[in-house]
């Protein structure tokens, strides 16, 4: 996956492109850097309409290459390091978003496929197709 980011950027265009290729995880972007292992404060949550122009100091236009073997805790340095941005990747979990600080040493697939398998609606699909418990 590759996300162009430049100046007129928004936080919610980068999560939609990243949403596109990993449906269960988001991005949320945060004024300050947490610590691996670490959740991020809600107080501290930046709104998806910011431009990056309004974030950095700097101008931007860079390319972002993200790969589905990269760790959590690579993909959230990589923004950090490359863009001067703090986020957090967060999982589905039971029908909420939480932020994955215990995964951070787990790749985004198998994140990906961790919040999947916790998803309501994966559930249901298994029941729709006849997977219920009982049913051979």
């Amino acid at each position: 996956m590759h996300i162009h980011i430049h100046d007129k950027t928004t936080l919610g265009e980068i999560q939609n492109v990243f949403g596109t290729y990993y449906p269960y995880l988001r991005l949320r972007f945060y004024k300050h850097p947490h610590q691996h292992f670490q959740i991020s404060s809600e107080k501290e949550r930046l709104s998806e309409d910011l431009h990056i122009e309004n974030i950095r100091q700097t101008h931007m236009d860079k390319v972002l290459e993200i790969m589905p073997t990269q760790r959590v805790d690579e993909v959230e340095d990589l923004f950090l390091k490359q863009f001067g941005l703090s986020v957090q990747i967060l999982k589905k979990e039971k029908n909420e978003w939480v932020q994955t600080t215990g995964l951070d040493s787990y790749s985004l697939k198998e994140v990906n496929e961790f919040s999947r398998n916790d998803s309501d609606e994966f559930v249901i699909r298994d029941y729709d197709e006849g997977f219920e418990e009982g049913v051979f």
